[in-house]
């Protein structure tokens, strides 16, 4: 009946006939798809597990802070109504914090989001956008859609060394993508080192500094946020899905000069930061104490992770996240799998061309203890 409506029906048929023309030349079939971590739900039904355990994503063990889930829960008879389209209190707290401007803030639906606005501002047909070997799957995903080349930079020893992209820079150089720690592999530089960088960077390429993870890095590190008034070029990204706990409510941000602030405002579809992140975020600024509470979790997790893999005999990564970066000898799939039937989801990466390595999140002391226990029967 389908091929005969097709037949009959010229309009469609017409439709048709320029589907299969240009199928094949569609730029959208050379994205790299992401792939998130298999959900617990989802094990659960395969495998029937009442205990899985999810160290796949890097989310935050300890859930939101007890403050945001409140607001969560009194926002309820909110919804009906648009959000504020500007984040104007978010914007205000998050200024304090960031000792900047109101107006050098830009509210991401995530930070993916700004990453996507970026692209959208910056890049073109045949620009070229550089970043790691091994970096966030999402910037060449977006530098794709924007028609640009990437220009990828070898990584020794999975870490990003910023004085090599200097050479790789040339006239259709736009965009520079830089993620500070890195992921997948947990590598850093320090706040000395983007300095350096920039100072040397001309200053009509747009460097992105994505800090995902800053929180983790600890110390001066992470307070480079007054950058943006020394450097117009430069974008700095924060989240609030890692430290702040609030993944699923899906709010980010961006910090530059109010100009550039001001141009991806342009291309930002109205209300794109829903009423409750709003709410929640503005709140879960204020909670130092569990923000505390997680480095330190986090700190307590890596160290013990890192000792049981060393007497396990298995390769890790330094990590300055929340996750660690773990390497065995061959394919890592089969691992990944059998972990699977044990009730612990780790993150495979094949997707980014490390074929025999898994991301682990560094969870709770139970998740942890769980996990290396589920390693010993798997790799044995």
């Amino acid at each position: 009946m389908f091929k005969d409506f097709k037949r009959k029906d010229p309009i469609f048929k017409d439709t048709w006939s320029l589907y299969l023309k240009f199928k094949n030349s569609l730029r959208i079939n050379s994205l790299p798809t992401y792939r998130p971590g298999k959900s617990i739900e989802e094990l659960q039904r395969e495998l029937g597990f009442e205990d899985a355990i999810k160290l796949a994503s890097n989310e935050n063990p300890l859930g939101p802070p007890s403050s945001a889930v409140d607001v969560i829960q009194n926002s309820a008879h909110l919804v009906h109504l648009y959000p504020d389209g500007d984040c104007y209190n978010l914007k205000k707290k998050i200024s304090f914090k960031e000792n900047i401007l109101p107006n050098q803030i830009i509210v991401g639906n995530g930070s993916n989001e700004v990453l996507e606005l970026v692209a959208h501002t910056f890049l073109e047909k045949g620009d070229e956008a550089i970043m790691g070997e091994y970096c966030f799957i999402v910037y060449p995903i977006v530098t794709n859609l924007s028609e640009a080349f990437i220009v990828r930079i070898p990584m020794n020893n999975l870490a990003l060394n910023l004085d090599d992209i200097l050479p790789k820079i040339t006239m259709a150089t736009k965009v520079i993508f830089i993620a500070n720690p890195n992921n997948p592999t947990g590598a850093r530089s320090t706040k000395k080192d983007v300095e350096h960088f920039l100072e040397k960077v001309p200053d009509n390429i747009i460097v992105v500094l994505d800090e995902a993870y800053a929180e983790y890095m600890g110390g001066e590190n992470t307070n480079v946020s007054t950058l943006i008034n020394k450097y117009e070029n430069l974008i700095i990204l924060k989240t609030f899905s890692k430290v702040y706990g609030l993944a699923g409510l899906r709010v980010g941000y961006g910090m530059a000069s109010p100009e550039m602030i001001g141009l991806l405002n342009k291309p930002r579809e109205p209300f794109n930061v829903n009423q409750v992140a709003q709410l929640a975020a503005t709140v879960a600024l204020d909670d130092e104490e569990h923000v505390r509470k997680s480095i330190e979790l986090n700190k307590a997790g890596m160290i013990y992770l890192k000792a049981e893999l060393t007497k396990m005999n298995i390769k890790s990564y330094p990590s300055y996240a929340n996750f660690i970066l773990v390497e065995f000898k061959s394919s890592a799939s089969t691992i990944y799998e059998e972990l699977l039937k044990e009730g612990v989801i780790t993150r495979p990466l094949e997707n980014y061309g490390l074929n025999n390595h898994l991301r682990i999140t560094v969870g709770l002391e139970h998740e942890n203890v769980k996990l290396i226990n589920a390693l010993k029967k798997v790799v044995a």
